[in-house]
């Protein structure tokens, strides 16, 4: 770890000064009685000298913060520039080089459909010989597929020119391409790599596959299993099927399958130039963080949760790219998380404010019931802790809680009713008919329930609320911190990080810091943080030697962010300066991850329909679905960025 100098010992130092100066001048006044205005100027002017020293060792303190905080930024940039390098290519090829390509290409498409008799001939120079590369292309005309095939020649333009005519014509997608379709042609081009054996090395979205039996064979290339978000049993399945052979080939001995890897550049109506694609994105390789960056992102982001709003009141939960469909599935959390981001940005015009209530009013009329003084959020027969804490955070930061004032108290009195005498939690109002585990739920549902309960506090000034909340946290510092190393787990780490970061706010308790900086300091050991094995990889939180902690998820990543920047601000009131850096450089490298996660511009090119996708954030490099709550999280984890870093 980096060793910054702290200086909260310049600070002791000074108030030891003026104490020992406040000590004297009492001790002399005493002693000495009734003076002469002499003997008192005299002694103004010594405490004139001190003051000046005391202000000399603030304003010291004051630039040595500076300079630490600069050396800080320093530190992280030059760590950031060695990370930004891009990854390498089989073959050598300059962006010049993939322009001329994609010229050769468009060429193959104006000569065919103007039945010119000139040689191509003249377009193989001489310095794309001896690469000789299977290169597939691929039509799209507005999102949609219309044609794709290969060719293999020794010069490489060769090869873009011959299997450009054969994609030409390709019927098997609607017929293929049309004189009519070429104002709206874009071209795909991907270039092969040597093969491998399969194995458990072949990564979707950056190999192709390619299977073969004796004169059956079959090649899908890396973006077929991303657009189609496939997973590896349904891609061999279709591939086997491609083949000839049974779906269950890949099972069969004979049957010989490899993967390679491919370099993909195309033209998209998203874009005038040509965009190079890593795993069918488009990869921004420097995670150096900026002002503009994060708010680009962020704007982009809240338009699309505002459009995702439905037009009777909910937020549509989840979307497939690849299907063009809305599933039908449900979660009370994270459409609740969602209703309180509304809530909480409803206050800027009367638009945001009328679609905060058409939400509030359809979550209250179908989800929220009331037992008596108990109110909860009840949905598919059962109702959860964390969704009646998420309920009332929509009330708490909604600018009509004056109208839900009472549905507010009553979903708090649940909360209560639901704290054990040691202040820990039950995780259901109404179990469900299935077993589940308790202590696992409760990694999540905890910390949603202490931060409502302080924030509710915050809001109405009753103690009995802060005092449920310091209860409880009390009994997880114990559960989670102090047993750490026989009860971790990552997803406890953010909610109760913001819960605690809330409660030292308001108490000052060092407890509360001293918890925010162990959960942090392990939390941050499971971030990727080099770029390896892949450099879309970067910023993600992932424990390989943990699969129970779960898969990477844009979601989890974005909460994490939250939770470190709360971190991050506690560790600057205490000048840690060791903790301020590591946070930063985690925090930057998350947000560096989810940027690349989010749709925009060229990587929405095989969508057909992109103004569903812009602006949301993926599940994971490899999963193209949207799910509400990966957009709202890394909204709140690029607001308090902002907060944070860019006041």
């Amino acid at each position: 770890m980096l060793c910054f100098k702290k200086v909260k010992k310049y600070k002791k130092t000074a108030l030891q000064l003026m104490l020992l100066s406040v000590i004297f001048f009492v001790l002399v006044s005493t002693v000495s009685g009734c003076r002469g205005a002499d003997e008192v100027k005299d002694e103004v002017i010594k405490e004139e000298a001190s003051d000046e020293i005391t202000g000399e060792e603030e304003n010291i303190e004051e630039d040595l913060e500076v300079n630490q905080g600069d050396l800080i930024d320093e530190k992280i940039k030059s760590e950031f520039e060695l990370l930004a390098a891009e990854p390498d290519e089989f073959i050598d090829l300059s962006y010049e080089d993939k322009e001329y390509l994609m010229e050769v290409a468009y060429k193959a498409v104006d000569n065919y459909f103007k039945d010119s008799a000139e040689s191509p001939d003249d377009l193989f120079l001489e310095e794309y010989d001896d690469i000789g590369r299977k290169v597939f292309i691929g039509f799209r005309v507005n999102g949609r597929k219309k044609g794709s095939y290969s060719a293999r020649k020794n010069n490489l333009a060769e090869s873009v020119y011959i299997a450009t005519i054969r994609t030409i014509e390709d019927q098997r997608y609607d017929g293929g391409i049309t004189e009519d379709n070429l104002k709206d042609l874009k071209i795909e081009i991907i270039i092969l790599g040597d093969g491998k054996k399969f194995d458990e090395n072949y990564e979707k979205g950056i190999h192709g596959l390619r299977i073969e039996k004796g004169d059956k064979s079959a090649t899908f290339y890396n973006t077929v299993a991303v657009e189609g978000n496939y997973s590896h049993e349904l891609l061999l399945e279709k591939l086997c099927k491609k083949a000839g052979l049974k779906e269950d080939c890949s099972e069969d001995d004979s049957v010989n399958i490899f993967y390679f890897p491919t370099i993909h550049f195309a033209t998209t109506r998203f874009s005038d130039q040509v965009t190079t694609f890593y795993r069918c994105n488009v990869v921004n390789f420097n995670p150096e963080m900026s002002l503009e960056k994060i708010k680009k992102s962020l704007n982009l982001a809240e338009g699309w949760m505002l459009l995702s709003l439905d037009e009777d009141g909910y937020f549509n939960y989840e979307y497939s790219p690849s299907t063009g469909d809305y599933t039908k599935s449900n979660n009370m959390i994270r459409q609740l998380m969602s209703s309180r981001w509304l809530a909480e940005k409803s206050s800027e015009n009367d638009v945001l404010l009328q679609m905060h209530k058409v939400n509030l009013d359809y979550v209250f009329r179908n989800w929220y019931k009331e037992d008596d003084e108990f109110g909860y959020i009840y949905y598919k027969n059962k109702s959860k802790i964390g969704a009646i804490a998420m309920a009332l955070r929509v009330l708490i930061f909604s600018p009509y809680f004056e109208d839900y004032k009472g549905e507010a108290e009553k979903l708090a009195n649940t909360i209560l009713e639901l704290q054990n005498e040691d202040g820990s939690f039950r995780a259901w109002y109404v179990e469900p008919d299935y077993s589940y585990d308790e202590s696992r739920l409760l990694t999540y549902y905890s910390g949603q329930a202490v931060l409502s309960l302080v924030e509710f506090y915050e809001k109405t000034g009753e103690s009995k609320y802060l005092d449920a909340a310091t209860a409880s946290q009390d009994f997880y510092i114990n559960e989670y911190v102090d047993l750490m190393d026989i009860n971790y787990f990552p997803a406890y780490v953010p909610w109760h990080t913001i819960s605690l970061y809330r409660l030292y706010k308001i108490t000052g308790l060092e407890k509360y810091a001293d918890a925010i900086f162990k959960l942090n300091d392990e939390l941050i050991r499971m971030q990727n943080q080099d770029g390896k094995q892949y450099i879309d990889y970067l910023g993600r939180f992932y424990d390989s030697n943990h699969p129970e902690y779960g898969v990477p998820f844009s979601g989890s990543t974005a909460v994490y962010v939250e939770g470190l920047a709360c971190a991050y601000e506690i560790a600057e009131l205490e000048n840690d300066y060791d903790r301020m850096y590591e946070y930063k450089k985690s925090i930057f490298l998350g947000a560096h991850n989810l940027i690349n996660l989010q749709f925009k511009g060229p990587d929405m090119y095989y969508m057909s329909h992109p103004e569903r996708v812009e602006g949301a954030v993926r599940y994971r490099v490899e999963d193209n679905r949207i799910r509400v709550d990966t957009t709202q999280h890394t909204i709140d984890a690029f607001e308090k960025i902002l907060e944070i870093f860019y006041k």
